[in-house]
């Protein structure tokens, strides 16, 4: 096994020196590439959607995006509007003006609805009046606002959709378009699914993020003009919440870059104080960084609430390679003067660890492209490519540079602070190893311990900030209208005029009210709509509008007379209730928008209440924004375990390669073990949740911090077989490592601590865990290592 290190020493050595022979070829075809995948920038798009976190084929999207094509887009923008009296006719007359201003001004609307246009059905002898609530907008009396108040407030389907029990706020219901107006004339509904080629559902026809982003975005400034004291706006629905994620992440991932390159330029000042020392590492960092999201944008991925934190994580983890190699060979350098031969002698001594801890590194980020989350796996996926075109660069760039670029020897510098802090670690490893180890053991097992109190969370609303206009404006409709987001149920009878059955019908009353009596910790049901409303309120108004006629007939043809008489009127309310054929209809459900962990026992309570009622009546599924989100945390939690199992597995391998040793391996997983760990109870403690972004805390923190150890040993192993002495090898170790691992720890974790400036509070959490679980993880390494290699390699 030494043979085999030596050679590969050697093969570094000829590596670098071909590179420098050929330096300005290799580095203009180096240019060349970079260039090449880095053109690609501009085409980067964002989205932040509720359902970017599932694949396309996922069978929730696939659900979803069949209901989109039946009944259309069930995310709908919610403008609420408080006041002392909503029947007072001035403040009507701004309502209606408003809502006027709205239907005319936006773009990619389908509808507007308010109590100027909400559905009012009423019947005589001879005919089913179907009418808007205020027939004439323009003109109406204080008799006519008092009947029209009575009826409204007696209207079921009104309360908490149009108007809150006490009439103080109303609310105007925006609805998108389905489909997007790009290329609509390319895209004809009607007969999409004739295509015999067609395989799949093309979700690109839908409306796009950047659409509905448009229409909010000339919005704002039309309700901005209209709020009063008296005409208190409040604004909701996901594609508020959508939008201002977006516009967070960009804001966000600017200045993360910023403060990073700063963080380890000053860092890399402290360390070098050499200009190439620092502008080198930073333009291969850089350089990474732009290939990795061209490339991105070449393969058509979008940057995600998740992938936001790509750039970061590139630049805080490419930047290690570049420090170790540099500083041996500025110790090499003022030490022989040989700048060529340095160069050489850097590359064959930190090469091999170089390599591994690459390797390791990508291999533990890759584990996350197993994931059923789209952009967790994007995530693992590019950050691991990021990682082994950093390594290339690295490899490649430091030699060509450092044999152009002038570089003055200097006098070599006698042991600094740092040196002697690490000699002083050192000792303290080797005489206290048996209370260092028994103490991490411990440590480990109360750890073990605290992990079963730690609790998951899904709730991309309570990653604002509590006092964020988004959070206050969405709770405060989920308080006034009772919710703000919807599940939606679709049932399907197979059968043309299927849902003319009484029987079903009455399921489908039955079931209504059931769902009503679920209620959860936060979340509630707040309004259930079915064509049961529609049908109640026909009935009703074709029996002299008599209350106890607010009922299902139990008549099959009764029924089907009914709903022509509705369809006759001229309405068009049923084209988003049920289907052409009457065979399919939904059945939306409106809630609060709590956390999803809550909703994924109900959504499950849901599935089997509508299963056991409907049996082979009909075929039930669940989808809607809810159900997205409650898929998204479950198969998180799944797919999270997986990518644990195997970076852990991956890594131990990748280590008991490297050391040439089983024993040696596994004891290195130790240190890396030992952080993560204090990662969970430092949650446990803080009561911080295991969310979508702290879940992937473990795997990248693994990833990264294997890396010290990687040197660590690599190193030990170099002198221990030189000196057959552990003690003296761990003192060498520290002493030629230690400053490199102690600002490649500095550096990582800073470049995590900078999240903590974002506006967001799941960054905050994920940037706090993760910059300290490295800081632990660069003293188990500088500690604990020793520590352990001294209990089991005695002299």
């Amino acid at each position: 096994m030494l043979n085999w290190r030596i050679q590969v020493e050697k093969k570094f050595e000829k590596f670098s020196n071909f590179i420098i022979k050929h330096r300005f070829k290799t580095l203009f075809l180096t240019l060349i590439l970079i260039a090449a995948s880095a053109s690609h920038l501009p085409k980067i798009t964002f989205d932040t959607s509720t359902e970017g976190f599932l694949y396309k084929d996922d069978p929730q999207i696939i659900k979803y995006d069949s209901f989109r094509n039946q009944f259309g887009r069930d995310e709908k923008i919610i403008v609420a509007i408080q006041t002392k009296d909503i029947f007072d006719a001035d403040f009507l007359k701004k309502l209606f003006s408003l809502h006027k201003e709205l239907e005319e001004k936006l773009p990619y609307i389908k509808e507007v609805n308010s109590l100027k246009n909400a559905r009012k059905t009423l019947g005589n002898k001879e005919e089913l009046i179907v009418e808007d609530l205020f027939e004439n907008a323009q003109h109406f009396t204080q008799k006519d606002l008092e009947a029209i108040k009575k009826y409204a407030s007696q209207n079921l389907i009104y309360e908490n959709l149009y108007l809150n029990k006490e009439l103080t706020i109303t609310s105007i219901m925006i609805n998108t378009n389905t489909y997007s107006s790009k290329n609509a004339e390319e895209f004809n509904p009607l007969l999409d699914g004739f295509s015999e080629d067609e395989t799949e559902t093309d979700t690109s026809k839908f409306i796009s993020v950047e659409e509905t982003n448009e229409l909010i975005e000339k919005m704002q400034p039309i309700l901005q003009k209209y709020k009063s004291e008296n005409f208190i706006i409040y604004e909701a629905g996901s594609p508020i919440v959508t939008k201002n994620l977006q516009e967070y992440l960009v804001a966000d991932m600017s200045k993360f870059i910023f403060y990073i390159i700063l963080t380890i330029s000053l860092l890399l000042f402290v360390m070098f104080k050499r200009i190439s020392g620092i502008l080198i590492p930073l333009l291969i960092v850089v350089l990474t960084l732009f290939s990795t999201i061209g490339l991105m944008a070449y393969f058509g991925f979008a940057i995600t609430s998740m992938t936001q934190i790509l750039p970061s994580l590139i630049l805080a983890v490419a930047i290690g390679a570049s420090i170790h190699i540099l500083s041996i060979f500025y110790h090499q350098y003022d030490k022989t003067q040989d700048k060529n031969g340095s160069i050489s002698f850097a590359l064959s001594h930190s090469g091999l660890a170089v390599l591994m801890t690459s390797l390791t590194t990508a291999a533990s980020l890759l584990s996350f492209s197993i994931s059923e989350i789209a952009p967790v796996a994007a995530l693992g996926l590019f950050s691991a490519l990021g990682v082994m075109l950093a390594l290339v660069l690295t490899l490649v760039l430091i030699p060509i540079l450092l044999s152009i670029v002038p570089i003055k020897p200097r006098e070599l510098q006698k042991e600094n602070i740092l040196d002697k802090v690490m000699m002083r670690i050192a000792d303290f490893s080797i005489h206290h190893y048996k209370s260092i180890s028994f103490g991490s053991f411990v440590f480990i097992f109360l750890s073990l311990l605290l992990a079963s109190q730690i609790h998951f969370s899904h709730n991309p609303l309570h990653w604002f900030k509590e006092d964020n206009h988004v959070r206050i404006n969405t709770q405060t409709i989920d308080k006034e209208l009772r919710g703000s987001i919807s599940i939606e149920v679709v049932l399907d009878t197979k059968k043309t005029n299927g849902v003319y059955n009484p029987e079903f019908l009455n399921s489908l009353e039955r079931v209504t009210g059931e769902i009503y009596t679920f209620k959860g910790e936060n979340y509630f049901i707040g309004k259930i709509v079915s064509i049961n409303d529609v049908l109640k309120e026909i009935h009703m108004a074709l029996n002299e509008n008599r209350q106890e006629f607010y009922a299902i007939p139990q008549n099959r043809d009764l029924i089907a007379q009914e709903f022509l008489l509705f369809e006759n009127s001229g309405s068009d309310d049923l084209e988003e209730i049920v289907d052409s054929q009457f065979s399919k209809t939904r059945l939306s459900i409106k809630a609060p928008w709590v956390d999803s962990v809550e909703y994924v026992a109900m959504i499950q309570r849901l599935e089997s209440l509508l299963n056991k009622e409907f049996g082979s009546m009909a075929d039930v599924y669940v989808t809607g924004t809810l159900p997205i989100l409650s898929t998204t945390i479950t198969k998180s939690i799944q797919s999270s375990i997986e990518s644990y199992i195997l970076a852990f597995g991956v890594i131990a391998v990748l280590l008991i390669l490297l050391i040439s040793s089983i024993k040696l391996g596994l004891l290195s997983m130790l240190p890396n073990l030992t952080p993560i760990m204090f990662g969970v109870a430092f949650m446990v403690y803080f009561d911080l949740p295991l969310d979508m972004f702290t879940i992937l805390i473990g795997a990248i923190a693994i990833g990264m911090v294997v890396d010290d150890t990687i040197h660590y040993m690599h190193n030990f192993k170099r002198y221990y077989l030189i000196h057959q002495d552990a003690d003296e090898a761990i003192r060498l170790t520290l002493h030629s490592t230690g400053r490199a691992i102690f600002i490649t720890s500095i550096v990582l974790s800073c470049g995590f601590l900078v999240f903590m400036f974002a506006q967001m509070t799941n960054l905050f959490n994920f940037g706090l865990i993760t910059g300290v679980v490295v800081l632990v993880a660069m003293f188990t390494n500088l500690v604990l290592t020793g520590s352990l290699i001294k209990l089991f390699y005695n002299k």
